[in-house]
C-alpha cells in the first residue's frame, strides 16, 4: 500500500522537509521523528490499549496518533468535548491523551498530557507489517446521541492512497490550510494524513475566518484549502479575492450560489466530496459549467434493488453498505443525489419529501439556502429555515417578513399540496452549522 510506504519513509528517512507550522514555528521532519520517539516512550510507560485522543493542535495530534499506530493501540476520536458527551462514551476508552483543558472534564480517567518533554530518545519501534488496530469515531449524526463507527488503520490508509492517486497532481507544491477539525474522518484524512504522508506542509491550527485565510495566504504561492460548505458559504465580497490552487469541501452539499461565490473569491470551484463516516468518500464533483453529477471513486460500485435502495461496494468497507440516499445511477460511474430516503415524511397521510421542498425553495431567486423540519404542536406541519439571497434581503427590508412568507408559499403552491408548504418561517444570515460543518436536528428545531 502506497500510504503505508509513505508512513515508513516519514519515520525512517533523514530528510528534513517541513511537516507543519503554526504562528510560532515550523516543525521539520527531524523534529517530527524526535517528537514521535518521545510520544512512543510516553505511551509505552502505560498498559492501556484504548486511548481517547483529543488534541486541537494538528501537529501534536499527528505525533501522538502515529505513535499509537506504531504501538498497535486502538484510538478513539470525538469532535465533541462537552462533559456530558464525554461521560456517555467514557466506557469506550481506558486512558486519554489530550490537551490540559480536557483533564477537568474527565475526572477519574487516566490522563496522559499531550505535551512532549525534551529527551534524548531514539525511536524504538518500526511500522508493523499489519496495522490491524482500530480507530473509532464518535459521531452524533442528526440525533445528537453518540454513535461509534470503527475503522481499521488499513482502511484509512487505503483511502489516503486513493485520494492522492486522483488529486495528487492538483496539490503539488501546496501548503494545506483547513477550516475543519481533524477529529472527524474528512478532516483526519484530507487535512492531516494526506499532507503528512505525502510531504505537503500543513498549518497546525484551524482557520476560522475569511480574514484569517487571506492573512495566512499572503506569504504562500500555492495553497490547498480543506474546507466545509459552511465556511465557503460565508464569502465576504468586500475582502480581496485570492487564488487557491485547490480546494475541497465536504460535510454537506455545497449550494450552487456558494460554489459560484467560491470561484469568484478564491479563484476555483471547490472539489466536493460525498460520503460519510461509515462509508468514507464515495464520489466527487465540481460545479463548474453547472455540473450536478458525481463521479464514483475508483474501485467502487453501486447497485440498486427493485425498490430503488442503493448498496455501495467499496475497498474501504469489508461488506457492502446500504445507503440512506436517494440515488440516480448514470452511465460511466456517475450518479446524482436526489435526496435522502429517510427525509420522506407523512403529514396528514400525505408523503412529503423534505429534500424536494428544500430544492424548490433554493431554486427561488429570493433564497440562497433552506432547511425544512417537521414540527409537532397539536398537529404536524413544516417549518422552514431560510438564508435569503441579496434580492430576498432587499425585499425583506422593503416589504417585511409577511410579504416574503407569502412569496415563498406561492412559489411552493405551484408544485405542492397545502400540507407540504411550511407554516412557520425563520430567516437567518447563515444556517447554524457546527464546527464540523454539520446541521443537527436539535439546532434547527431550537429555532422554532
Amino acid at each position: 500500500m502506497e500510504a503505508l510506504d509513505k508512513l515508513n519513509q516519514l519515520i525512517q528517512t533523514n530528510d528534513d522537509h517541513c511537516v507543519a507550522y503554526d504562528k510560532q514555528q515550523q516543525y521539520p521532519a527531524t523534529r517530527f521523528r524526535e517528537d514521535l520517539a518521545r510520544a512512543v516512550h510516553n505511551i509505552q510507560q502505560h498498559p492501556h490499549q484504548r486511548y481517547l485522543l483529543f488534541i486541537d493542535h494538528s501537529y501534536n495530534f499527528a505525533v501522538n496518533l502515529i505513535a499509537l499506530f506504531l504501538l498497535q493501540k486502538d484510538v478513539v476520536l470525538t469532535a465533541n468535548s462537552k462533559a456530558d458527551w464525554l461521560s456517555q462514551i467514557s466506557d469506550q476508552f481506558d486512558a486519554v491523551i489530550g490537551d490540559a483543558t480536557l483533564e477537568p472534564l474527565l475526572a477519574g480517567a487516566h490522563f496522559l498530557t499531550s505535551e512532549l518533554e525534551p529527551a534524548d530518545i531514539e525511536l524504538a519501534v518500526t511500522i508493523p507489517l499489519q496495522l490491524d488496530n482500530n480507530l473509532t469515531f464518535f459521531t452524533s449524526g442528526s440525533t445528537s446521541q453518540p454513535k461509534a463507527i470503527s475503522k481499521s488503520i488499513q482502511q484509512l490508509l487505503t483511502e489516503v492512497s486513493c485520494i492522492n492517486s486522483i488529486f495528487g497532481s492538483s496539490v503539488s507544491n501546496c501548503t494545506f490550510l483547513s477550516t475543519v477539525s481533524h477529529h472527524h474522518i474528512y478532516g483526519l484524512i484530507f487535512r492531516l494524513l494526506w499532507p503528512l504522508l505525502y510531504r505537503y506542509p500543513f498549518y497546525a491550527e484551524i482557520v476560522l475566518y475569511q480574514e484569517q485565510l487571506r492573512s495566512l495566504s499572503q506569504p504562500l504561492s500555492q495553497i490547498c484549502l480543506i474546507s466545509s460548505p459552511a465556511f465557503l458559504s460565508r464569502q465576504d465580497h468586500e475582502l480581496d479575492a485570492i487564488e487557491l490552487k485547490q480546494c475541497f469541501s465536504s460535510g454537506s452539499l455545497l449550494s450552487e450560489a456558494a460554489a459560484q461565490a467560491s470561484y469568484e473569491q478564491l479563484g476555483i470551484f471547490p472539489v466536493e466530496v460525498f460520503g460519510s463516516t461509515e462509508t468514507g468518500g464515495i464520489g466527487y464533483r465540481t460545479q463548474s459549467k453547472n455540473q450536478a453529477c458525481w463521479t464514483l471513486f475508483p474501485s467502487m460500485s453501486m447497485q440498486q434493488d427493485a425498490e430503488g435502495i442503493t448498496t455501495l461496494s467499496s475497498p474501504y468497507l469489508s461488506t457492502p453498505y446500504r445507503l440512506d440516499d436517494d440515488i440516480q445511477l448514470l452511465p460511466g460511474g456517475q450518479f446524482r443525489i436526489l435526496g435522502r430516503l429517510d427525509r420522506v415524511v407523512k403529514i396528514e397521510e400525505k408523503r412529503v419529501s423534505l429534500d424536494a421542498i428544500e430544492t424548490t425553495l433554493i431554486e427561488s431567486s429570493l433564497v440562497n439556502a433552506a432547511k425544512v423540519v417537521v414540527l409537532q404542536h397539536h398537529r404536524t406541519y413544516l417549518g422552514a429555515v431560510i438564508v435569503l439571497s441579496e434580492t430576498g434581503c432587499q425585499l425583506l427590508n422593503s416589504r417585511g417578513k409577511h410579504h416574503i412568507n407569502q412569496c415563498l408559499r406561492s412559489e411552493l403552491a405551484e408544485r405542492y399540496e397545502a400540507v407540504a408548504i411550511p407554516r412557520k418561517w425563520r430567516y437567518l444570515e447563515q444556517l447554524p452549522y457546527n464546527s464540523q460543518g454539520k446541521l443537527t436536528l436539535d439546532q434547527l428545531m431550537g429555532l422554532f
